[in-house]
């Protein structure tokens, strides 16, 4: 399970607490759950639908957050992923020594009026067809807990012995009892802060070792437990079985892609090249035997008469014949953006994610509720075998970390000038 899940199949909820009412307050918890979001909604990290994504911040009811998680759980197709985080007050219920995740409301004395049993979660999560099922504790462990750690045991051990549900990795920080959990000036909870700073700027470990292709589980447990370490928190613990450490959550950003296929590429300033210079293309191939790609910032004029105009209202401002290289200059490539958790349709080729060439030969009918936005080009750029790597190692290409959506600007004209300032 090393390749990263397909987002459309999977399903993500994030709850954040942050005003307690008779605990200190976390304010860093809502901005966990809310920067987790997008970076989970990046294509270049996982592109999780928006529509796959629930966050929850500051919930009221434990029944809500219960089904908000069955829910999830069980339109978690088989090879998709189910992410559950949550960031708050830990607590244990006095009666039956269980975890509890504490909501604003929550009693220390008696935290299972307000809080949610672990247990109703554990149920969901084991309950879905899932293949590969995470879930993320960065809780206080706090209220009645202290009482119960003893010996070598610690908070974090304590938590994840509570929390570890068969056949679900499960990822705890735990840190110790403190009025809050984010470091003074930022923004983010010390664990989650870590995390963050992980999954958005990638790992690339020191020569030889190779850099992953993707983040695992246990990848971003061993590298967030050494930054915690380093800053003297308590280590956070990981549970896995059934190789469960190695899901992989999102793609390593800090990897060289050896499949470029669906990265907007745009020329380095300075690179004079006829095809290629100021002007950027999407990747819509690349393997052993070389790569395939469009120019997507030069349109070239109206469509031509012969063009079917059923097809035209599918597609994206402006609504042109775009050139796409000097290639095979007598068809058409169709390039298409699915909706989030859309079907593909018949004659789509995915290209990555949700993005795809579509042939024409079908019925637009037949393809309205799936398409998104569809761009038409004539012609294409074509390298062989190592050229394209060569352009990138000399810095004469740079890929971009933009999402296949600026592939459909409104602007073409102004895009390459946008990739050059990083907008």
């Amino acid at each position: 399970m090393s390749d990263v899940a397909d987002p459309a199949a999977s399903q993500v909820v994030l709850i954040g607490v942050a005003a307690y009412r008779r605990l200190p307050g976390l304010p860093a918890a809502g901005r966990n759950v809310t920067d987790l979001r997008d970076l989970l909604a990046h294509e270049d990290l996982w592109g999780v639908p928006p529509d796959n994504c629930q966050v929850l911040v500051d919930p009221e009811d434990p029944a809500e957050v219960s089904r908000a998680v069955r829910r999830a759980a069980a339109a978690t197709e088989r090879d998709g992923l189910l992410l559950v985080y949550f960031a708050g007050h830990g607590l244990v219920d006095p009666d039956d020594d269980r975890l509890i995740l504490g909501l604003p409301g929550c009693d220390p004395e008696v935290p299972y009026e307000r809080g949610v049993p672990y247990e109703w979660v554990r149920r969901a999560v084991a309950d879905s067809r899932a293949r590969r099922r995470v879930v993320v504790l960065d809780c206080c462990y706090s209220g009645r807990a202290g009482a119960e750690i003893g010996g070598d045991s610690t908070g974090t051990d304590a938590v994840a012995d509570k929390a570890e549900t068969e056949g679900t990795c499960l990822l705890v920080s735990a840190p110790a009892n403190r009025p809050a959990m984010a470091p003074r000036g930022e923004v983010h909870t010390a664990f989650t802060g870590e995390l963050i700073r992980l999954l958005r700027d990638g790992l690339r470990p020191p020569p030889p070792d190779p850099t992953p292709p993707a983040l695992t589980v246990h990848t971003v447990w061993r590298t967030v437990r050494r930054a915690m370490l380093r800053r003297g928190f308590e280590r956070p613990e990981l549970r896995a079985r059934d190789a469960g450490g190695e899901i992989a959550l999102v793609h390593n950003p800090a990897a060289p892609r050896h499949n470029l296929a669906g990265t907007v590429l745009y020329a380095a300033p300075w690179f004079v090249d006829e095809d290629l210079g100021r002007r950027a293309m999407l990747v819509l191939r690349h393997n052993q035997t070389g790569a395939l790609g469009v120019c997507i910032t030069q349109p070239e004029g109206e469509l031509p008469a012969d063009f079917p105009g059923s097809w035209r209202r599918l597609l994206r401002n402006p609504v042109m014949l775009f050139h796409g290289g000097p290639v095979a200059q007598d068809g058409y490539i169709v390039v298409t953006l699915l909706r989030a958790g859309a079907p593909k349709p018949l004659r789509f080729t995915p290209v990555r994610d949700r993005l795809g060439t579509l042939h024409l030969s079908g019925n637009p009918e037949d393809v309205t509720a799936s398409v998104d936005a569809m761009r038409v080009f004539v012609g294409y750029l074509g390298w062989r075998s190592g050229e394209l790597e060569e352009y990138l190692d000399r810095g004469a290409l740079v890929a971009s970390r933009h999402t296949a959506r600026q592939v459909f600007t409104e602007r073409p004209g102004e895009l390459w000038q946008s990739l050059q300032a990083g907008r």
